[in-house]
């Protein structure tokens, strides 16, 4: 036996469709969040099954970051994603349970939030839970954009969930019991499967502007609450098996899965993860906050040949973890092997995990059935007219610097040709566009925003519809204004600009620091002027010269709007100012949402036009090095490596561990032929197609990819 993780390992991930013991297994319909009080859907155990057996497979299967994904389906391009949705997961789900009916399934959070699913919020049972318990899944997590919304709709949720709902850290203010159990024990023929759950405890920041949304709730430490779960799971339950299954990133804000995993190496078999939106098969040592890769296939597939034996001689010694990627693109697989010894003691003999992915997978034709009602009501308000498009809200239209495309698809999903949409490099009226709603309806002179979405743009003539706020922004943020002073805006926009590496000779394009996600680069719009150079080093590349009409001071103080994300997330928690500096907060608002507001505008002006007066103004920044007389457009134009590049003869090397944004890490650079690769399906004479060329560059041929 181990040091501390009690017996054997046994976990099932197959339910059969409704299978559970009716005695032990039900939701009782008087269950709700009361203050002070935990839900509790379920009794502490639950019995899978309950034969007679000397050894058998526990299965475990999970899902993470469903996103609204219930159909395989982007409802803010209006298209297809056949790498994606329940309806495949459901496809796959029924041929695992054939051959394992005890199969225990769960869902580890970020999922009644995006794609469109905020349409059925004031639905009794949102269709995403409804969908889990249509596919009979045992647990429930809820992870951090369940709370992106009144606190009233997570509890109900969570209130008509038939499975056990976890969460280890969320605790009432009031008496500091838990909101959730922290655990769940399933018991398969006698083995005792603990699975512990977990939220970010970042929530707090990440809805600062809407307290409400975590009304009386607090968010503790993940590694303090996980080991008090554990010790108390083990004191009160002996589990043969414990399993994680935690809504939080290997690294995240400095406490992730690698240091939970690390610590609890000892107690912990299998963790299975989310919120990174990742596919990965890792393992990690006791007392080693780092993850070695043991798997084949871009974390597809464990390589025995590299993970070895994992059984009772040496579990205490390390921990196996695992994240099944975003809007159902897998389904994590946990086969854990157990036997009993001599005395009756389960014994965990090896253990095996798999993410199996959705890509060639069909959806299940009954499941698009039941829920074709929600796919056609969310395509027709996708679909919806708001007004025509006057102009090219991107220069040049097209929103890739080397191609003028907006965006192709290859194995890592949508991305851009060169992965760098020229609204992120230069001044346009697509980022305009969100940035005057935010001054508008603040009244602050200067704005912050992001550009999530690789493939907004807004081309001339085009029908606005309800799906294009939706892929320019694509968040349900708040608006915030603040009073900064000029000292501290010049550190928040030092921040941003990290987004970049620093240029090198020979560079053609920009290159984007692979420890910053794309969603966290803000633009500057408004009344202020700035370059930045990308020759300097962070933090010192931003040359504000006006603001307000006057030269920068870092004195004074100036009005700024931004979203509640960076506000609760950055803002406050690197001093650049305080909720009392706070003179506007849209989550009062009759339309609070950022993304709203745009089509509200929209909606108001039956259109919208590049001859606005806000979006037809001097261009107020720039990035030096992509000026007419800058680095890298004299590099430009002085290099047959950008014509190639332009023509799709080369490609360009992708960041692939940048998971959430695939982007390139290097510059093509005209000096390094490491920098790209060819395009094999390049033909001099112009036949080759675009969907071939764009396929030609596709991470899988890329000779980097050793996977």
């Amino acid at each position: 036996m181990s040091k501390f993780k009690i017996l054997s390992l046994s976990l099932a991930v197959s339910i059969a469709l409704f299978g559970c013991n009716d005695d032990e297994h039900h939701h009782h319909d008087d269950n709700k969040v009361i203050d002070g009080q935990t839900l509790t859907n379920t009794p502490e155990v639950v019995t899978k099954s309950d034969k007679k057996v000397s050894k058998q497979t526990i299965t475990l299967a999970a899902t993470s970051d469903l996103h609204g994904r219930l159909r395989g389906y982007d409802y803010a391009i209006d298209a297809e994603d056949k790498h994606a949705g329940l309806t495949r997961i459901a496809t796959i789900l029924e041929q695992q349970r054939t051959l394992d009916p005890n199969l225990i399934l769960f869902d580890i959070g970020d999922t009644v939030q995006g794609n469109s699913a905020q349409l059925f919020n004031d639905m009794e049972t949102h269709p995403m839970i409804e969908a889990l318990q249509y596919l009979d899944y045992d647990l429930w997590v809820p992870g951090n954009h369940e709370f992106n919304f009144d606190r009233s709709f997570v509890d109900r949720n969570l209130e008509n969930f038939d499975g056990a709902v976890i969460s280890s850290n969320i605790k009432w203010e009031s008496n500091n019991e838990n909101y959730l159990r922290g655990f769940q024990i399933f018991n398969v023929n006698g083995c005792k499967v603990a699975v512990i759950g977990l939220t970010p405890s970042y929530v707090p920041n990440w809805e600062a502007s809407a307290p409400e949304h975590f009304k009386g709730l607090k968010f503790e430490d993940e590694l303090v609450a996980t080991s008090a779960v554990v010790d108390d799971v083990i004191a009160r339950h002996q589990p043969d098996i414990i399993v994680g299954a935690l809504h939080l990133g290997r690294t995240d804000q400095g406490v992730g899965v690698y240091n939970i995993a690390a610590e609890l190496a000892d107690k912990f078999d299998v963790i299975m993860a989310g919120h990174e939106h990742a596919t990965y098969i890792e393992t990690v040592k006791k007392g080693d906050p780092n993850g070695t890769d043991i798997s084949v296939k871009s974390g597809l597939v464990e390589d025995k040949a590299k993970s070895g034996t994992y059984n009772e001689s040496n579990r205490h010694e390390s921990v196996k973890i695992i994240e099944p990627g975003k809007w159902g693109s897998d389904l994590a697989m946990a086969k854990i092997n157990v036997e009993k010894d001599a005395s009756g003691k389960w014994k965990i003999i090896d253990t095996t995990l798999s993410n199996l992915d959705t890509k060639e997978i069909a959806e299940d034709q009954n499941m698009v059935d039941e829920y074709q009602d929600i796919h056609d009501r969310s395509v027709d308000d996708a679909r919806e007219t708001l007004g025509k498009v006057d102009g090219d809200f991107v220069n040049g239209g097209g929103a890739d610097e080397a191609t003028n495309d907006d965006y192709f698809v290859d194995d890592l999903g949508t991305r851009l040709y060169s992965t760098i949409h020229k609204a992120k490099v230069q001044d346009s009226a697509l980022i305009d566009l969100i940035q005057f709603i935010e001054r508008e309806k603040s009244g602050a002179t200067i704005s912050a925003a992001a550009l999530f979405s690789d493939t907004s743009n807004l081309r001339d003539g085009q029908d606005y519809q309800r799906k294009d706020s939706a892929n320019l922004y694509k968040y349900d943020n708040a608006l915030i204004g603040v009073n900064i002073t000029g000292a501290n805006l010049k550190k928040y926009m030092e921040w941003s600009y990290n987004y970049f590496n620093t240029y090198k000779e020979g560079d053609l394009t920009v290159s984007f620091n692979p420890d910053v996600q794309a969603y966290n680069y803000d633009l500057f719009d408004g009344a202020i002027e700035y370059t930045v150079d990308l020759t300097k080093p962070t933090g010192e590349r931003v040359d504000i010269t006006l603001v307000d009409g006057k030269a920068f001071d870092p004195n004074a103080k100036y009005k700024l709007a931004l979203n509640s994300y960076r506000f609760g997330t950055q803002g406050v928690p690197n001093g650049w100012f305080t909720k009392d500096d706070v003179f506007y907060d849209s989550s009062d608002a009759t339309v609070p949402a950022i993304r709203d507001m745009i089509t509200a505008y929209v909606t108001e002006h039956n259109g919208i036009s590049i001859n606005d007066e806000h979006l037809n103004t001097t261009h107020n920044w720039q990035i030096k090095q992509l000026a007419p007389n800058g680095e890298i457009t004299q590099n430009r134009a002085n290099s047959d490596i950008w014509k190639q590049f332009t023509n799709q003869q080369l490609c360009i090397h992708i960041n692939p561990d940048n998971v959430k944004y695939p982007s390139i890490s290097h510059a093509l650079n005209m000096n390094d032929p490491t920098s790209y690769f060819e395009n094999k399906a390049y033909k001099a004479d112009g036949s080759a197609t675009k969907e071939a060329l764009n396929l030609g560059c596709s991470w899988t041929n890329d000779p980097n990819n050793k996977s």
